[in-house]
């Protein structure tokens, strides 16, 4: 078991110091948290960041303090924090009292009161385990709303009504609590915030901050259950919310309706996420593979083209910016059954040639790849209610056999731009069809001289060659 939270000596160091100047070190949210979590399963969780709360001193006492110890950087004084540059990751903030002036994140008022209460001071905190306060001096923690029970009781609790409200993120950083702890949350907590969401507070939030509620979700171990619950509340955007209730049909898919279909895929594939190339943008791709079904669905259940569909509705996920995010989970909601019709039919090897070019090509894909194409065909197929082992193990049977007979990658051109050249081809305007079919001859296993003497013989029809 764990009796301390430890620190760098560099930490401690800085810590003593502002003791011996008369004032308090409060090891403050996260850590606290993590550290009580720690205790509980016997194993040690890393927190990054690292909030600390200093009492009894001055804004100016506390940087003349830390600028013995290298760059201090500045959040303006009327924010009350402030960092060490040689200890990143600390913030070092004072004590403070807020009043709410507007909608918007910044919109508040900032009273800095080194001498303010600690009952006071948790009352800004979002729900109780990140009210907990580490003396550091003391070595103890100090519980003032019950944190730590709620803790054991795996429960997630608001603090304070009024102070939670005022800022609407925290609807979000509970759905990731949820995901990440595997935790339920108190009711009254639980309708305050469908309160919320009905007076439409969380359409104030900058689509920056709700991304990044999305992606701790999403990395999250159980990233259904922070779903779940914004479901519950009201809280889903549109292209979430229009999955629940879009009936699909019960011999494929017995779960019931996409929503669930969705919220099976991600969790599995939250558990294989890091063997994907790019683990985040896989994980949106679980989320959004789906989105194109209510276009579509009939009253049969069947939606079908719904992955041409998914590109229209994601052209509206506007809160994904990167492009090569967005390139690759395009990518995945156009071609996520592809694999499996491939195996169904028993395509050829021409047909799997193609398609790796295909993929190869995709405008600033970066990380796409048919192994994280794989993964996510695994997932959809096992995120349902019944599954055939038959026609899985024939699905990997036929990839397995592709992929080691013929690679995994488009193979690489063996006639160029300069092989025409060089060859007398004259109409550089029609380079890009020539070698178009000059890779098309590549895949049947042509050698390099059959496939200049055929493209030779084709292009003295139209007086192409020199």
């Amino acid at each position: 078991m764990l009796d301390k939270i430890e620190v760098p000596p560099l930490a401690d160091k800085v810590f003593q110091d502002i003791m011996s100047h008369g004032g308090k070190v409060y090891i403050v949210g996260g850590t606290v948290r993590d550290f009580v979590l720690s205790q509980m399963n016997q194993q040690q969780l890393t927190n990054k960041d690292i909030d600390l709360e200093i009492y009894h001193l001055s804004y100016d006492e506390l940087k003349n303090i830390l600028s013995k110890y290298g760059k201090v950087n500045t959040y303006g004084k009327s924010f009350a924090i402030l960092a060490l540059h040689s200890l990143p990751g600390y913030d070092f903030a004072l004590p403070r009292k807020e009043t709410k002036t507007g909608n918007k994140h910044q919109d508040f008022d900032v009273i800095i009161d080194s001498e303010l209460p600690l009952e006071k001071a948790v009352e800004r905190r979002d729900v109780t385990m990140n009210a907990l306060m580490y003396d550091y001096q003391n070595h103890e923690i100090i519980d003032l709303v019950g944190g730590i029970d709620d803790i054991h009781h795996h429960c997630i609790r608001m603090v304070n009504k009024q102070t939670f409200r005022e800022d609407p993120l925290r609807i979000l950083r509970i759905a990731h609590f949820i995901a990440r702890f595997e935790m339920d949350v108190d009711e009254e907590t639980k309708q305050y915030c469908q309160e919320m969401v009905q007076q439409g507070m969380l359409e104030d939030l900058s689509s920056e901050r709700i991304y990044e509620e999305y992606k701790k979700i999403l990395m999250s171990n159980h990233p259904s259950l922070g779903f779940e619950f914004l479901k519950d509340i009201a809280a889903l955007p549109f292209y979430l919310k229009n999955l629940v209730n879009c009936y699909q049909r019960p011999d494929y898919h017995p779960e019931g309706d996409v929503f669930n279909h969705t919220m099976l895929v991600l969790d599995l594939a939250a558990t294989c996420k890091q063997y994907s190339h790019y683990p985040e943008a896989f994980m949106w791709s679980a989320l959004l593979h789906d989105i194109g079904k209510p276009m579509v669905t009939n009253s049969d259940g069947q939606a079908l083209r719904h992955e041409l569909a998914g590109l229209d509705v994601f052209k509206q996920v506007t809160i994904i910016n990167n492009k090569k995010m967005r390139e690759y989970i395009k990518a995945m909601i156009y071609y996520h059954m592809y694999l499996m019709i491939l195996s169904r039919g028993k395509s050829r090897d021409m047909k799997y040639l193609k398609f790796l070019k295909k993929i190869e090509n995709i405008k600033d894909g970066g990380y796409f790849c048919i192994e994280d194409l794989m993964l996510m065909t695994i997932c959809d197929y096992f995120g349902r209610g019944y599954n055939d082992p038959q026609q899985y193990e024939q699905f990997l049977s036929y990839m397995n056999d592709k992929m080691t007979r013929l690679g995994k990658r488009a193979w690489e051109p063996i006639i160029t731009g300069q092989d025409l050249i060089e060859n007398g081809f004259k109409d550089h305007q029609r380079y890009g069809e020539i070698l178009e079919k000059a890779y098309h001859m590549q895949l049947q296993s042509m050698s390099k001289e059959k496939i200049i003497e055929l493209l030779k013989r084709d292009e003295r029809k139209y007086g192409g060659l020199s």
